[in-house]
C-alpha cells in the first residue's frame, strides 16, 4: 500500500522533531563543531557560484 501525501509530510515532520531533539541534548562543544562545518559547507557553495567566502570560526 502506497503512503499518502499527509502520511509521508507526518513522518518528514516526526523525523525532523526527533532530530532537534537530539541536537538540544548535543554539549556545546559539538554545537559549535556542527556550526563550524555548517559554515564550511555554505563557503563551498559561496565559491561554486563565484561569491566570495564569509568567515568561518576557528576552533582551537
Amino acid at each position: 500500500m502506497n503512503p499518502t501525501a499527509r502520511e509521508i509530510a507526518e513522518e518528514i515532520f516526526h523525523r525532523t522533531r526527533a532530530a532537534h531533539r537530539e541536537a538540544a541534548q548535543l554539549p556545546m562543544e559539538e554545537k559549535l563543531r556542527v556550526l563550524v562545518r555548517l559554515q564550511q559547507r555554505a563557503n563551498e557553495v559561496r565559491r561554486a557560484t563565484g561569491r566570495p567566502p564569509m568567515f568561518v570560526w576557528q576552533l582551537g
